[in-house]
């Protein structure tokens, strides 16, 4: 019995990975498929999904002015829709292909592709837009966790401020991640004089505060050139 029980778990666990949409897409209220515009990539947080983030990252701007991609990861965290980016390489590979099928569906400015997320989404923001998988000009990065990778180093952040790329970075004053990630990567980007701004939640952990669709459209002002 307990052989047939871990049976049928691992075929459900196989079934729910190859069976997830990765890539919501959003329009513009007015969406006109005759114009271009803008892309906004969100990505979840470790244990998250997509629908999670549709919820709550989210604004007046983002609604009217952009098309807006939430993005899943492929690693199964937690069955059945909880999914952490935990293999970049694979998934820097899958966001290139995404994003070469919105390109082919929907009218985007490749000049105007942000990109945003929460912990380990945040985490995969600062990846893509270190190493251009696909052309990010400005991100959003919500309490940065799960560490930095080997793109996050001082020719790319240079390379990047020289392309104009500008960020937010957002930390909870009580995040534990604070000072071991968000801290280091201030520091990186002082270092070059790269264009960011940094946002204290004061009283807030590792959590998204309760404000933060009004912000956003704060930091859209920001990093949008």
């Amino acid at each position: 019995m307990k052989k047939l029980i871990l049976s049928l778990c691992l075929l459900f666990f196989i079934a729910t990975s190859f069976s997830q949409k990765k890539y919501t897409i959003v329009v513009p209220k007015d969406y006109n498929k005759e114009l271009t515009y803008p892309l906004f990539i969100v990505f979840h947080g470790g244990n998250g999904n997509m629908k999670d983030m549709m919820s709550w990252w989210k604004s007046e701007r983002l609604s009217s002015e952009f098309v807006v991609a939430y993005m899943e990861a492929s690693t199964l965290d937690n069955t059945p829709n909880r999914w952490g980016w935990r293999d970049l390489q694979k998934e820097r590979k899958n966001i290139k292909q995404y994003y070469t099928e919105i390109k082919e569906y929907y009218g985007i400015q490749e000049d105007q592709v942000y990109v945003g997320g929460f912990s380990l989404g945040a985490k995969m923001s600062i990846d893509l837009a270190l190493n251009q998988a696909i052309p990010v000009h400005g991100l959003i990065s919500l309490n940065h966790g799960g560490g930095t990778t080997k793109f996050f180093n001082d020719d790319n952040v240079k390379a990047a401020k020289e392309n104009g790329v500008r960020a937010v970075l957002i930390s909870g004053e009580k995040d534990y991640r604070y000072q071991k990630e968000t801290d280091k990567i201030k520091a990186l980007f002082n270092a070059h004089h790269f264009q960011y701004k940094f946002i204290e939640n004061i009283g807030v952990g590792h959590r998204t505060p309760d404000n933060f669709s009004v912000q956003l459209d704060e930091y859209l002002d920001f990093i949008v050139n």
